[in-house]
């Protein structure tokens, strides 16, 4: 360990493992070296208890900060492993974010508020059309509600898969919402998402950052490429930071051999 900061992921199981160190492994590291973090690779589970195997890994990371290692760092930044980092565009992902914060994209701001409303309108249209069954969604308080959390009131969804935080001002937060809540309904409810996104804006602590650090590919493509048959990953890893494969991990090959 020889910085203050460190930016930590979970990947498990020979697919992801194999993944992130064939497509995310170098462009992590140019982006650690270029702004000061170490990167911590975790490859086992932290919590073995039946209940955590029996619910997704993602709800692990609420337990980062509650490692041996993390009182060393002043600042974590947790990466979801389907990332790459576009180094051409990049800037610390902790500037401006106050260090008693949790620095993470809105969910519904990306790629701003009002083109993910007309987008996600238009793929609900579509799949209604198709009979594909799915959870309304249109506005953030319903994001809560559907999933059993009273969050009716909340006007935006912390999107978890990046997120700046500190061991010194938010374990017990990260802690509570582990132990706290249930994995109901797994990928359909977005396992630890809606929980952890309630209590962080529950509390006040979040800080909305760029949403260039979460370019969802699904929601981009929705949102300027519907339709379109060729591929786009190009475009939208030029428009990037952190260029995130939330949902759509077996696409990241193909980034690949477009880009790296």
């Amino acid at each position: 360990m020889k910085n203050q900061k460190a930016i930590v992921t979970i990947a498990i199981g020979d697919k992801y493992l194999a993944t992130f160190n064939n497509i995310c492994c170098e462009n992590w590291e140019e982006y650690g070296n270029k702004f000061g973090y170490d990167i911590i690779l975790i490859t086992s589970p932290i919590d073995v208890s039946q209940r955590a195997m029996n619910r997704s890994m993602a709800w692990q990371k609420l337990l980062i900060l509650s490692q041996f290692w993390s009182s060393e760092y002043d600042r974590i930044v947790w990466i979801d492993s389907d990332v790459i980092i576009n180094n051409s565009n990049a800037y610390d992902i902790c500037d401006g974010v106050p260090i008693e914060m949790v620095g993470a994209v809105d969910a519904y701001s990306i790629p701003t508020k009002e083109i993910h409303d007309m987008s996600l309108k238009r793929m609900y249209d579509n799949w209604s059309q198709l009979g594909i069954s799915f959870i309304d969604n249109l506005q953030p308080g319903a994001y809560y509600t559907n999933r059993r959390i009273p969050g009716g009131d909340l006007d935006s969804v912390v999107q978890t898969g990046v997120f700046v935080c500190s061991p010194k001002y938010h374990k017990e937060i990260f802690e509570e919402v582990y132990y706290k809540y249930e994995d109901a309904n797994g990928a359909e409810w977005n396992y630890e998402m809606p929980a952890f996104s309630y209590e962080l804006l529950r509390r006040g602590v979040v800080k909305y950052i760029s949403p260039r650090f979460n370019f969802c590919v699904s929601n981009i493509e929705s949102a300027f490429y519907w339709g379109m048959k060729e591929s786009c990953l190009k475009q939208i890893h030029d428009l990037s930071i952190f260029m995130h494969f939330a949902g759509c991990m077996d696409r990241m090959n193909d980034v690949k051999k477009e880009l790296l």
